[in-house]
């Protein structure tokens, strides 16, 4: 029964930082952090585009040639993307 006693665990929160062009060079922490934020930002975004691709390719499997009329939010939303 451990499964009745599972949450889904928090996502961890991190402050934002200013980017890397904002901060002094000389300043090892802020250079780390900054540069750490811009890791995660990208890997959100990649997995953003990763996500919306899937939904676009289920779409295309389930509708056919003309998954585009059924899925063009996802296909709006690839191109911001």
């Amino acid at each position: 029964m451990a499964e009745a006693n599972w949450e889904y665990p928090q996502h961890q929160q991190f402050e934002r930082v200013p980017t890397l062009d904002q901060v002094d060079p000389n300043d090892r922490k802020a250079v780390y952090a900054a540069r750490a934020q811009k890791i995660r930002d990208d890997w959100v975004k990649a997995m953003e585009g990763r996500l919306i691709k899937e939904k676009l390719d289920e779409c295309y499997r389930t509708e056919g040639v003309n998954h585009c009329k059924y899925s063009g939010f996802f296909v709006s939303v690839m191109i911001l993307v």
